[in-house]
């Protein structure tokens, strides 16, 4: 494949090269596709391809002449969102043969900034667990190692793009779905702030807002100009943050000495790999300049109204034939119906109040390093297999992402180490509330020390 093609290029570059007429989006996107064809069977990170709508948009970006950011880059959509015409299966058997005539804001804006869309990616049903392992198109696989899960429940959009099947992919957020398959696939996964991304047509606010669209890539650029390119709003939604000016601006190295708390604390056993990772990093930036304590805010106050709030947002659901459900989400819907509504407004308050007190940690800091999660990669079909402990073993992988969906705050997780076996360790940096500048800049500054771009897991055609 030649240089102009290089699908592992950053989608910057890959957008640069087709503005200088280098490469084509058509022969981009063709080589994307063959790729697909090539590495998809053995992941199974796809599970809906758009060639021909994706080399249409081709076709109309080499034809454009406005400079946009990313023109003639290709994408993936994750399938819990629309694209006209197309399935949208939410992963689930009930929703098999379902789809809208109407796109979702995020492929809206992404087909507006001339960003060629590959397909559709696989995620967990309704994106409920924190694996891709258990929805209607199985198990995608982790393209470091074909035996270990790519997390969840974005987890066929992070496979795709460590492994090169699209240049920068959609995701989506509710507990740390965004971070937490970019932390086991060694891709950049970026949780924008509440109300960035409009969550409409189609919905007014996905569980009491702590779930957002968001971005997964190989660059801490790349994941900021995503961002850009699908950040907006619809007249009438519910949360509103206002854009200052482009992320993709802010993705740079500052010269600011940022206040910088750090912990490994969690209810779960934190590994020593991800431990002695995150401490490390934390004295990295010591070493830059950066004023760096131990100590973060109390988020164990939400764990029990999270938990109600995703069970009651499952049973809104309007789902066609409950017993087409697997077996975690039966259980789940069963606990959804014995709730009132009383419980969810008692359970969304606990969330709001608290949210004060734990947003009170950036009145003295700038930014929080935590692990993305307490572990690498497990293995698949190992977390959450047995129902009676599958709830508890999820809420403590994601015991250091799901608070940050319920303050609203942005956060990233950085592929910035790996375990003893080579799986890819993710480090988190929590911003203030609309701070993403803070932690693009950061993470930034942490790309350029301890780069990862060059990284490339083994996964081989066939």
């Amino acid at each position: 494949m030649a240089a102009s093609t290089d699908v592992f290029a950053s989608a910057l570059e890959q957008a640069a090269a087709v503005r200088r007429r280098e490469v084509s989006s058509v022969e981009l996107t063709r080589a994307h596709l063959e790729r697909i064809e090539k590495i998809n069977p053995r992941l199974n990170a796809y599970v809906h391809l758009t060639p021909e709508l994706a080399l249409e948009q081709a076709r109309e970006a080499d034809s454009a002449e406005d400079g946009l950011p990313l023109r003639g880059v290709p994408v993936s959509i994750k399938d819990l969102v629309s694209v006209a015409g197309h399935p949208m299966t939410l992963g689930s058997k009930a929703f098999e043969d379902f789809s809208l005539p109407y796109d979702a804001f995020p492929v809206a804006q992404l087909k507006e900034q001339g960003c060629p869309i590959l397909g559709k990616t696989n995620t967990s049903e309704f994106g409920s667990r924190p694996t891709t392992e258990h929805g209607l198109f199985g198990a995608t696989r982790n393209p470091w190692n074909l035996e270990h899960s790519p997390g969840g429940s974005s987890g066929g959009a992070a496979a795709a793009v460590a492994a090169g099947l699209c240049a920068f992919a959609h995701g989506s957020d509710g507990g740390g779905s965004v971070r937490i398959p970019s932390a086991c696939c060694g891709t950049v996964g970026l949780k924008p702030s509440r109300g960035r991304i409009s969550p409409g047509p189609v919905f007014g606010e996905h569980w009491a807002g702590f779930a957002t669209d968001g971005v997964i890539a190989r660059t801490v650029t790349d994941a900021a100009a995503g961002l850009d390119a699908m950040a907006g709003h619809l007249p009438g939604d519910a949360y509103w943050a206002e854009i200052d000016g482009p992320f993709a601006a802010a993705a740079r190295p500052g010269a600011k000495r940022l206040r910088v708390g750090f912990t490994t604390a969690s209810r779960a056993r934190v590994d020593p790999d991800v431990d002695a990772c995150v401490r490390g990093v934390a004295r990295l930036l010591d070493e830059m300049g950066h004023d760096v304590s131990e100590g973060g805010p109390d988020t164990e106050p939400f764990h029990t109204p999270f938990q109600l709030v995703v069970v009651t947002g499952l049973g809104s659901l309007p789902i066609p034939d409950e017993s087409l459900l697997e077996p975690f989400n039966q259980l789940g819907l069963a606990l959804a119906k014995q709730l009132t509504a009383i419980d969810y407004l008692r359970a969304v308050d606990a969330i709001r109040m608290h949210s004060r007190v734990v947003v009170a940690f950036w009145d003295a800091h700038d930014v929080l390093v935590t692990p993305t999660l307490p572990t690498t990669a497990p293995r698949l079909n190992t977390l959450g297999t047995e129902l009676a402990t599958a709830g508890d073993e999820y809420m403590d992988f994601v015991s250091f992402t799901y608070p940050y969906n319920c303050t609203g705050q942005p956060a990233i997780s950085l592929p910035l180490g790996v375990d003893a076996s080579g799986l890819p360790i993710g480090v988190q940096l929590v911003g203030p509330p609309r701070g993403e500048d803070v932690i693009l800049s950061l993470a930034a500054e942490l790309e350029h020390a301890r780069p990862w771009s060059g990284r490339r897991p083994p996964i081989r055609e066939g």
